[in-house]
């Protein structure tokens, strides 16, 4: 149940955060962004700030919550970075050599 709230948190936080941020891009720019790009820019940066949480989540990452609050940045940079982070980088460091 703990798990469940801390998602829907997730993911209430980082609906406000992203229709904030768009809605700031969409005031800023001289010339209109049509409505179509906005919706499949928020649906690909949500899906992929859920799926970042809950593989960070799984992998027993301390911060997961941050982690998936990275991937509403950009897409896919942050997915990439993520990946290279836990998948390489930590990976290497958990590592024992003998």
């Amino acid at each position: 149940m703990k798990n469940n709230k801390k998602f829907m948190l997730f993911v209430i936080f980082s609906i406000i955060c992203l229709t904030f941020l768009l809605f700031l891009i969409q005031q800023s720019s001289d010339e209109k962004i049509p409505p179509y790009l906005l919706i499949i820019l928020f649906t690909l940066l949500m899906a992929q700030a859920i799926y970042i949480f809950f593989d960070a989540k799984n992998s027993g990452e301390k911060y997961y919550f941050l982690w998936g609050l990275f991937g509403l940045l950009n897409f896919p940079s942050s997915l990439i970075i993520y990946l290279l982070i836990t998948r390489v980088i930590l990976k290497d460091k958990n590592r024992k050599t003998y």
